[in-house]
């Protein structure tokens, strides 16, 4: 797909050039999960669409604390955000250049069906910086309510304009945005990447499997962060030849 269409849109879906590198994190995150929660050997697919089957007796409390657990192990033991770089790169690269931040720690999502809990409608800029793109990578094919929604660039701007107008209504900002947001199918193998300024979030999951998926934000080194830290939240995955010369004059030139 023509990265210019995130441009126009504010978001597209992009199919992978390098698809095994999804399949390494698709069983990177099944393999910790089965030893986290006691799951049976199966297929990495079979076994996360199957999950929350598996899982039916525990609370919620305890789900949660296995997930946190989890995140924090795939932060630490994977190489989870060099995979989703590799597997898209050429795409990223065309839309933010050839300097390159990744957030420092991925997040997975899980969203049985009947979650209580689905993510509300937000936007990521602000506080991140409005020169970022986020890629949401599904680990299971994604479709109706088991994809999560996105509202497109103008009808962003359309319903932020309405929220200005009215800043005390959210709930009526919260259906009109609904109202003119998409619910994309995505496959594993693909990936849903779009501008952080467009409003998204998701719905109860009333299919009859599990959604697990993974969101990294990338942003240019050289573009503005946002309110957050961008030597704490993110490290450089790719840096051109004239960016590492550069900094390195620039640094002898500062001691003189």
């Amino acid at each position: 797909m023509d990265p210019m269409l995130l441009e126009d849109r504010g978001y597209a879906i992009f199919d992978s050039l390098e698809p095994q590198y999804l399949l390494k994190v698709r069983d990177q995150v099944f393999c910790l999960m089965k030893e986290i929660f006691s799951l049976p050997d199966t297929p990495s697919d079979i076994g996360l669409n199957q999950f929350h089957q598996k899982i039916s007796d525990r609370s919620p409390a305890e789900v949660n604390t296995m997930r946190v657990e989890l995140i924090r192990r795939l932060n630490v033991e994977g190489d989870i955000d060099q995979c989703i770089f590799n597997a898209f790169k050429p795409v990223i690269v065309s839309l933010l250049g050839p300097d390159i931040l990744v957030q420092r720690n991925v997040n997975l999502v899980i969203q049985v069906p009947g979650d209580p809990n689905p993510s509300e409608l937000h936007r990521d800029a602000p506080a991140n910086s409005h020169y970022e793109i986020v890629v949401w990578v599904p680990l299971v094919d994604c479709y109706a309510t088991k994809a999560m929604y996105i509202v497109d660039r103008a009808n962003t701007e359309l319903a932020l304009s309405r929220l200005d107008g009215n800043p005390s209504d959210w709930l009526g900002f919260e259906h009109f945005a609904k109202s003119l947001a998409k619910t994309p199918s995505v496959a594993f193998g693909q990936a849903l990447i779009f501008h952080t300024g467009c409003l998204h979030g998701s719905e109860v999951n009333e299919e009859t499997e599990t959604r697990v998926s993974l969101n990294l934000r990338f942003k240019n080194i050289f573009t503005p962060s946002g309110l957050k830290n961008q030597l704490q939240f993110f490290r450089p995955i790719i840096v051109s030849e004239i960016a590492i010369l550069g900094a390195a004059m620039e640094a002898r030139d500062l001691k003189r």
